[in-house]
C-alpha cells in the first residue's frame, strides 16, 4: 500500500483489484460473464493525538472494473473514530462484529465459491447478515491473553440509511451484533451473536448465533463453523435454520488449494427449504500482491430452495442447481 503525508496524518491509498471471467449454468440456461469480486480502493489514516490516543478513519469505495459504470463512494466500509488503550471505537458505515468475526473460516472468499452463497442469507439476492450496519457504532478491545471482544450497534438501522423510527413505532429498531475471538499460535476460535430486529422487512426479528473455529497445523488449514439463523417469520411461517461449513486449505510453494462444503437445513416452515454447496480453487501466487486462480463451485438447491452465488448469479427458478467455472486474477496494492 501506499502511504502519503496529508495535513499532519498517515494516509495510506489501498486497492484490491479482483476481476474474474464466470462460466454459470443457473439450471435453465448457461452463459459467460465478467465480475468485479468485490474489488476497492481505499483511503485510510491516523493521527497521533499525545497520550497514546489516535484520531482514525477510513473511506472505502466499490470499484466495478469490469463495466463503465461507478458504485459511487463510501459504498464500502467508511468511518471515523478514536483508539488508544482502551480500544477502538468508530462511527459510520462498517460490517457488523458478527459478520467480520468468521471471514477467517472461508479459503474462497471473494470467489464465486464464497460461504455467502449460502450462509446468513435466506434467498439469493437478500442481505441477510452479511451486510453493513448503518448510522453505526462499532469496537473493537484491546487483546487480553488472545481474547478480543469487537461489537456494532447500528441506530435505527434498517440497511438504506434511515435515522428515525416513525411515530407509529412501526419503523426499523436498533441491531446489534456482538462477537468473541481466541486467537493463539494455529488455534483461532469464535462465538458470535446479532440481532436485527425489524431491519429485514417484511420479516421480523431476524436474529443469529454462530460458533467457528480454524486450525493450522504445517501448510494445512482447516475450519469448521456452525450457526444458526432466525429471520423471523413470514406469513405465519418461521423462517429459522441450521447450518454447517467445513473448509480446508493446503499450500505447496506458490500454489494454494482449497475446498469448502456448506450444508443449510430447510427452514422450519417451509418443507424442501434447504441446500448444499461445495466449492474447489487453486491459485498460483506470483508475489504476496498477485495471484490467478480457477474455482469450481455448485449450489443443489432443495425444491423450494432459492440460493445462487453471491457474486451476483440466481437461479432460474426455485429448486434449481446453479454450477459454475471462474478464473480470478487477483491483486493488491
Amino acid at each position: 500500500p501506499m502511504a502519503v503525508q496529508a495535513q499532519g496524518s498517515n494516509v495510506q491509498i489501498y486497492g484490491l483489484l479482483q476481476p474474474s471471467i464466470d462460466f454459470v449454468d443457473n439450471g435453465d440456461e448457461s452463459g459467460t460473464s465478467m465480475q468485479n469480486n468485490n474489488s476497492r480502493l481505499g483511503f485510510k489514516g491516523s493521527e497521533d493525538l499525545g497520550n497514546g490516543l489516535k484520531a482514525v478513519f477510513q473511506l472505502e469505495s466499490a470499484v466495478d472494473i469490469d463495466n463503465r459504470s461507478g458504485s459511487g463512494f463510501i459504498r464500502r466500509d467508511s468511518w471515523a473514530g478514536l483508539s488508544g488503550s482502551f480500544g477502538t471505537i468508530v462511527a459510520g458505515f462498517k460490517f457488523s462484529a458478527y459478520k467480520s468475526s468468521t471471514d477467517f473460516v472461508d479459503p474462497l472468499g471473494d470467489t464465486i465459491g464464497d460461504y455467502n452463497n449460502v450462509f446468513g442469507v435466506f434467498t439469493e439476492g437478500s442481505d441477510g447478515f452479511n451486510d453493513r450496519f448503518t448510522n453505526g457504532l462499532h469496537y473493537a478491545s484491546p487483546k487480553f491473553g488472545g481474547f478480543q471482544l469487537t461489537a456494532t450497534y447500528g441506530l435505527n438501522n434498517d440497511g438504506d440509511g434511515d435515522s428515525f423510527e416513525d411515530d407509529s413505532g412501526d419503523g426499523d429498531d436498533d441491531s446489534f451484533s456482538v462477537a468473541v475471538k481466541y486467537a493463539a499460535g494455529p488455534l483461532t476460535l469464535v462465538a458470535a451473536y446479532e440481532d436485527q430486529e425489524d431491519r429485514l422487512a417484511p420479516l421480523t426479528n431476524a436474529k443469529a448465533m454462530k460458533i467457528a473455529g480454524g486450525y493450522k497445523f504445517g501448510s494445512t488449514t482447516l475450519g469448521l463453523m456452525y450457526a444458526k439463523e432466525d429471520f423471523g417469520s413470514i406469513a405465519g411461517n418461521d423462517i429459522e435454520r441450521d447450518l454447517v461449513f467445513a473448509s480446508i486449505k493446503h499450500s505447496m510453494g506458490n500454489i494454494d488449494l482449497m475446498a469448502s462444503y456448506t450444508w443449510a437445513d430447510e427452514f422450519d416452515d417451509v418443507d424442501d427449504s434447504g441446500a448444499n454447496a461445495w466449492a474447489v480453487g487453486a491459485a498460483y501466487n506470483f508475489s504476496k500482491r498477485t495471484a490467478i486462480g480457477a474455482y469450481y463451485a455448485m449450489v443443489d438447491n432443495d425444491d423450494n430452495a432459492n440460493f445462487g452465488f453471491d457474486a451476483g448469479y440466481a437461479p432460474s427458478a426455485p429448486g434449481e442447481e446453479m454450477k459454475g467455472f471462474s478464473v480470478r486474477l487477483r491483486h493488491a496494492f
